[in-house]
């Protein structure tokens, strides 16, 4: 937001630096804000309240439709990890004799009948999340130590978190992603 009031500086050269650093901004964040976004949703001080409010003011016609991308994005990431989850506990299962599958019929389809259940509850999981009052902003909040301690009360969530939470934002130092000068080797 700072750069797009930078543009309309009556400094030339700082409005024609602007513009350059918004065009080097806008391909980072294109590549990136959708996983910011997930982090943002994740973390219980800010969740979707803080993609609603920025967004809207980025992207200002377009934000509800980005804030819809990265809610979908959440839901997304949720069936995947619900799905690992599924496939994780059906593999550890012993295979029964098909006499005995025969014979518990019935009983097979109560638990597909529960699994179904389960799931429909699993997807409230990351609605409950993004529906809770947010957490009060301080500098001395652990969010790890949250989501390990909130495992029991979202236990896909927290997978997700621990996945999405560690991974660095940028590994290139913010002077040269910003960098207005050519890359020169000085002839020292």
């Amino acid at each position: 937001m700072k750069l797009s009031e930078w543009v309309l500086c009556e400094n030339f050269v700082v409005s024609k630096m602007a513009l350059k650093m918004i065009e080097k901004y806008d391909k980072y964040w294109e590549n990136s804000h959708g996983f910011l976004g997930v982090a943002a949703v994740l973390d219980p001080r800010f969740n979707i309240s803080l993609i609603e409010y920025y967004y809207s003011s980025i992207y200002g016609e377009r934000g509800d439709e980005m804030i819809e991308s990265i809610r979908r994005r959440c839901f997304d990431l949720h069936t995947i990890y619900e799905g690992k989850n599924k496939n994780d506990g059906a593999s550890s299962k012993p295979l029964a004799s098909t006499t005995e599958v025969n014979n518990f019929d019935g009983f097979e389809m109560f638990l597909n009948a529960k699994k179904k259940v389960k799931s429909v509850h699993v997807q409230l999981e990351l609605d409950h999340h993004l529906e809770v009052d947010l957490l009060s902003r301080h500098e001395s909040f652990d969010i790890f130590a949250w989501w390990k301690s909130s495992g029991l009360k979202y236990p896909t969530l927290q997978a997700i978190a621990r996945d999405v939470l560690v991974v660095p934002v940028s590994t290139v130092a913010s002077e040269s992603l910003f960098s207005t000068g050519a890359r020169e080797i000085s002839p020292n």
